[in-house]
């Protein structure tokens, strides 16, 4: 098996070669005030990556919220009033999903942060309970 990044712009794609087929899959990313990354425990803090691991952010970070399936709203605190707010499914090695806010104090960073882990944690929960969103999959098709 053999994995590469490839970036185009703010976009990171991973590729996964294995045993002659590839696979692929968004990675990273900034689009906007919308960002997405990787979780990783690092020095007590939790700092976001790229696919391949190397560092997007590592500055203050704070689990806002934590979930019974280990789940978690995160917030980075950044310079000049603004956050980096969002939800990752895990604090380390999962999918962050989060937004740029500017010109904001805590309080609604805290509060931005809730609505967005709630608006995720929905998504996901539809993925899980119907991943193929009523398109069949591969066991839907008979083997001849």
């Amino acid at each position: 098996m053999e994995t590469r990044c490839e970036r185009r712009g703010q976009l990171e794609i991973g590729i996964v070669d294995h045993e002659g087929r590839i696979f692929a899959a968004f990675g990273s990313s900034v689009q906007g005030h919308n960002v997405t990354g990787y979780t990783r425990q690092r020095n007590g803090q939790i700092a976001l990556t790229r696919w391949d691991g190397s560092t997007m952010l590592a500055c203050r970070s704070e689990i806002v919220r934590e979930y019974h399936d280990g789940s978690i709203t995160l917030m980075f605190r950044l310079t000049h009033g603004r956050f980096l707010v969002g939800y990752a499914l895990g604090d380390d090695g999962m999918l962050f999903r989060g937004e740029l806010l500017t010109e904001c104090d805590e309080d609604r960073a805290c509060h931005e942060a809730l609505e967005l882990a709630d608006y995720w944690s929905r998504i996901d929960a539809e993925d899980e309970a119907d991943p193929w969103h009523g398109e069949p999959d591969e066991s839907d098709c008979p083997v001849g």
